[in-house]
């Protein structure tokens, strides 16, 4: 797997707590602007029979800045469906399949323990937003990481559709990792 590709899906992980099935299924034609903002769309595509997880899971998502400085919008290609077109569908299971695999190989050769999976990213992007100091709104977090609401209330379910691309937009940025640089030759 080309390193740009391997860096870029776990940063993406790392900076929006992204299900992996989400990103290796992101097209060209689901970044786009909306409201001005750069996002991710995710959204089923069921000519490649795949949905998101839950109802919840179709969204946008904000593209964190530190993306953006990454290059995110200049690694699509011309022609490609798939922003990550050298990720194939296996002929059993979800195209994050290999990815999966890698990224396990990956962890162990910089000794981090097996508890530690791809998801953990998701969960510790959760927790991190949960533990923000400041203005960010429990149902923003939901929101943006695609999670039924676990305020059933018809008061709750009407705030969320109304939640803005620019509230979710502060969520997202509020998200802060280390810097560390993937080592060449994955």
């Amino acid at each position: 797997m080309p390193e740009p590709t391997f860096r870029l899906v776990t940063l993406i992980a790392a900076y929006t707590g992204m299900r992996l099935e989400e990103i290796c299924n992101l097209r060209n034609e689901d970044i786009q602007e909306v409201d001005g903002i750069p996002c991710f769309l995710i959204r089923p595509h069921p000519e490649d029979k795949w949905t998101p997880k839950t109802e919840a899971g179709t969204r946008n998502v904000p593209i964190h800045s530190t993306l953006l400085d990454w290059g995110i919008l200049d690694f699509r290609k011309d022609g490609e469906k798939f922003l990550f077109s050298e990720l194939k569908t296996p002929q059993s299971g979800p195209r994050g399949t290999d990815f999966g695999r890698n990224f396990s190989k990956f962890k162990t050769t910089i000794d981090l323990p097996a508890a530690i999976t791809f998801h953990s990213f998701r969960h510790t992007v959760s927790t991190r937003l949960r533990n923000q100091a400041g203005d960010l709104r429990e149902l923003w977090i939901d929101a943006l990481l695609g999670h039924e609401a676990s305020h059933k209330s018809q008061g709750a379910r009407t705030y969320l559709s109304g939640i803005t691309t620019e509230n979710l937009k502060q969520t997202v940025e509020t998200v802060r990792c280390p810097t560390f640089r993937l080592r060449q030759n994955l």
